[in-house]
Formats: structure tokens, C-alpha cells, sequence
């Protein structure tokens, strides 16, 4: 994802909160959070919400005012629209005079978790919020609404199939996606000129182009796994290119119908990493790149490829030489096969849910209607430099690599690698980790999430 600004400052610090003319922003510090935090940003912090008690609200909650008018709460964390909420919340509240937003947005998922543990134990979430991964655990609760019935499939149907399939349960949906993200490879078009070799269309290929770049004295494709997290945007998507179908995934995560992690499909994804490293199509020690040391090997000269969102070419304008900025460019993750679609991880690294139970639920849904008007959507997206979750607003990107990025996703290219059943991202990531260092095989690797999920859902 693009445009998150610099990397936070993680230590703890006091949450303050100011408000004027109905708009009240919590900083817990000055830093702007990576897009990589909004849904997994903090796995304890994520842990530890989840072991709470989740309870139904039953009293209606607060969201009254002294007014009469009917208050909104806003909690969420995404600075990306930093500038951009007042600007939403004034113009939303000059042609909703009896509807007042408060608009609180925390520092990063550390300081906004806890916040929304306690509403949430005490019976009064905020109208519109950020559901981090509890989304389908928050819905079978009975906390946040199912807008597939509130609003019905023609609002739904906007946005892209693989942000809507990460909050929906059993035809109910409890969430909707705000930004997406998408994955690809990051390359130096001069470095694969001097190497004699195209950009890949297959993993098959890639082995081939790795070779080539090796010759040449550079490493080939950057997988930063560190954290662990990182190696699931790689390795997810690939399950849904052995089995051609997105929905495995989901349910495997869920453990629905039947499905689970040690199928034969995710032993022939985890079969195809394996081989990746060996065949020496990655660059060396996965485990042991972080996110902004991946990048730097690329725009450094040490790699010609790099595996990562859609939030770096941000990054790039901000860190790499000018140089670099304006010749890189991105392609489609490979394909299983040619002629095979080229599945990407895609789905909302930005979400928000509805409160179920409080009195000014009806106003919260005109809120977040209002938010999603394409005109103001769009602008909204391309002002702060994000990739949309909608179709419409998709095919108005203004940045040309987000564009281009954002254009597989038009082609229906989008694959689920966001996990939030119970035990599943844990265990998926220890079990990819372990497969990349050396010290597991795919089918044990494979046995070994489905083991986790299972300890998980029996705590």
C-alpha cells in the first residue's frame, strides 16, 4: 500500500485525545503506521484482544448527544486520511444537520485495540469502527451488523469480490473493505536488459531469470520475511493458484466444509516455495530481510526483484534516488502455468464494521454511505495516494504504478492472504518460517497449521 508516511515510533506512549467542531483525533504519537499494520500490524496485541471476552452489546448503546442530534463515533487508526476526515465529517454533517461524527483516530492497531477491547466488553462499541481481524468473530457475536441485509447487494457489489470475501460468513457480511492492497514484483528493468532475460510469466520462468541475474553477480527476487507475517502475502495466494478458486482459502481459514490447512493443495503451494528457495529463484535468508531492508537491497543495486505491496511506491519517493523512482517497474506475481490467470494477494488492509445494537445504527449506515459516494470515494483515495476498494474508483487511480497494480484487480486477478480464523495467521507463519529456514517440510509444514488451528479453537 501507498502513502503511509514514516514508520511509527512503536515504543508505548500516552494517548491524548482533542476535539473541535465534532471531529476528535487520538495521536499516540506523530508517526503514520505502515499499511503492513492495519490488519497485522501487532499479532500480540491482536492475540490478546482476541482472548478477551467477546460480549453482545444489549443496552443500545451511547453514541446520544446533548443536542438531540444522533452522534456517529468513528475509531480507527488509518492515518493515510489524516487530512482527509475533517474534510468527510464537515460536509457530511452540513447536509446531515441532525447527525453529529466524532471521528476518533488512534496511532497504530497498539493503542487502538485495548481502546476497542473495553468499549466492546462493556456493551457499547462505536457506531462505525475498524474491526481489525475479529470482523467474523465480531459478527457471529451479534456486534456489528450484517450489511449485506443493510444495505443489500447493490451497495456490496461495488467493491472488489476478494475485499468482500474477507468479512463474509455464511451470506452475511460484516464489514467493508476501506483500502486495498495488492501484491506484486518490484524490478530494475536495467538489470534484466543486461541479463538478456524478460519479465517472467510462470514460477518455472522465474527459476530461469534467477539464474541469469545470479550470473550477473546480483540476487534475484527479495522475499522479506521478517516478520513472519510477511511470508503469508507470498505463500496464500498460491494455494489459490493450485486449486484455481479463491474460496479454499477461506474456508481453510474458517475451517469450513470440510476443508483443512493439510490438503493436498496447500502441501503442492508449500512444495512450490520450497522449491523457489532451492532452485534459488529468492534471495538469500528470507527470514532474516525485514520489509525496509528489501527494499533497500533493490533500489541499493543488491537485488533486481522485490516481492511486496502496493503501499512501496510511497515508499520509494520518500527513500530511493530519484533515479530509481523514475525507471522501476512492477509485474504481475507469476502464473502456475501459461496461460494461467496470475493470482495476487488482494483484500482490505482497511476495513470498517456497524455497530449491531446501537440506537444510531441508521445513522451510521448513512455515514458510511455517504463515505463511498464514487466521487468523493475516488478523490478521497487518490488525495491520499491508496488503492481503492471499490470497481469504480478503481479504474480512476492517478499514480501509474498504484494504476497499474490496481488494474489486476479489475481483471479479477485478486486472491484472499489475509487469515482471521482462530490460531490461523500464528500458525501459518511459524509453519512457512520454519519451511523457508530449513527445518520442515510442506506436508509437515501443512500438518503443523492445521494442528495450530486446531489447538486454537479447543483454548
Amino acid at each position: 500500500m501507498t502513502g503511509h508516511g514514516p514508520r511509527p515510533d512503536c515504543r508505548s506512549s500516552r494517548l491524548t485525545d482533542t476535539k473541535s467542531e465534532g471531529v476528535m483525533v487520538s495521536h499516540a504519537h506523530s508517526g503514520r503506521p505502515s499499511r503492513r499494520q492495519l490488519l497485522r500490524g501487532s499479532v500480540l496485541g491482536a492475540a490478546a484482544f482476541a482472548a478477551a471476552p467477546v460480549l453482545s452489546a444489549c443496552g443500545g448503546g451511547s453514541g446520544g448527544s446533548s443536542s438531540g442530534k444522533a452522534t456517529v463515533r468513528l475509531w480507527h487508526w488509518y492515518d493515510q486520511q489524516r487530512d482527509q476526515w475533517p474534510q468527510l465529517v464537515e460536509e457530511f454533517e452540513a447536509s446531515h444537520p441532525n447527525i453529529t461524527v466524532e471521528n476518533r483516530q488512534f496511532g497504530d492497531p497498539d493503542s487502538f485495540l485495548p481502546a476497542l477491547q473495553s468499549a466492546v466488553a462493556a456493551g457499547d462499541p462505536p457506531e462505525i469502527f475498524a474491526p481489525h481481524v475479529l470482523a467474523i468473530e465480531y459478527g457471529r457475536a451479534g456486534i456489528t451488523a450484517d450489511l449485506a441485509a443493510e444495505l443489500g447487494s447493490g451497495f456490496l457489489d461495488g467493491f472488489f469480490p476478494s475485499a468482500n470475501g474477507l468479512f463474509t460468513d455464511e451470506g452475511k457480511q460484516y464489514a467493508v473493505g476501506w483500502m486495498a492492497q495488492t501484491f506484486g514484483i518490484f524490478y530494475q528493468p536495467q538489470r534484466f536488459r543486461e541479463a538478456g532475460v524478460d519479465v517472467p510469466e510462470t514460477w518455472d520462468d522465474l527459476i530461469e531469470v534467477a539464474a541469469a541475474l545470479r550470473d550477473g553477480g546480483v540476487q534475484p527476487c527479495v522475499l522479506s520475511n521478517n516478520p513472519g507475517t510477511n511470508g503469508l502475502d507470498f505463500f496464500l495466494p498460491l494455494i489459490t493458484q493450485v486449486a484455481d478458486d479463491p474460496q479454499l482459502l477461506l474456508d481453510l481459514d474458517l475451517q469450513r466444509n470440510g476443508k483443512k490447512w493439510d490438503a493436498p493443495e496447500v502441501v503442492q503451494a508449500l512444495e512450490l516455495v520450497q522449491r523457489l528457495q532451492e532452485e534459488g529463484a529468492l534471495a538469500d535468508n528470507p527470514n532474516g530481510i525485514t520489509t525496509a531492508q528489501g527494499e533497500q537491497m533493490l533500489y541499493t543495486d543488491r537485488a533486481a526483484m522485490l516481492f511486496m505491496g502496493s503501499w512501496v511506491p510511497q515508499d520509494f519517493v520518500q527513500d530511493a534516488p530519484p533515479e530509481f523512482v523514475e525507471n522501476y517497474r512492477v509485474m504481475k506475481t507469476p502464473a502456475l502455468s501459461s496461460g494461467a490467470r496470475h493470482w495476487c494477494a488482494n483484500q482490505a488492509g482497511a476495513a470498517f464494521a456497524v455497530s449491531e445494537t446501537s440506537k444510531n445504527k441508521d445513522a451510521a449506515l448513512e455515514f458510511l454511505q455517504f463515505m463511498f459516494e464514487n466521487d468523493r470515494y475516488t478523490q478521497v483515495m487518490n488525495d491520499s495516494n491508496s488503492m481503492p476498494c471499490t470497481k469504480e474508483a478503481a479504474q480512476q487511480v492517478a499514480d501509474p504504478v498504484l494504476a497499474e497494480m490496481t488494474s489486476w484487480l479489475l481483471d479479477g486477478d485478486g486472491a484472499p492472504h489475509i487469515l482471521m480464523g482462530p490460531g490461523s495467521s500464528d500458525s501459518a507463519s511459524n509453519a512457512v518460517s520454519a519451511l523457508l529456514g530449513g527445518d520442515s517440510s510442506p506436508q509437515d509444514a501443512a500438518a503443523d497449521i492445521q494442528s495450530g488451528v486446531e489447538r486454537a479453537a479447543n483454548r
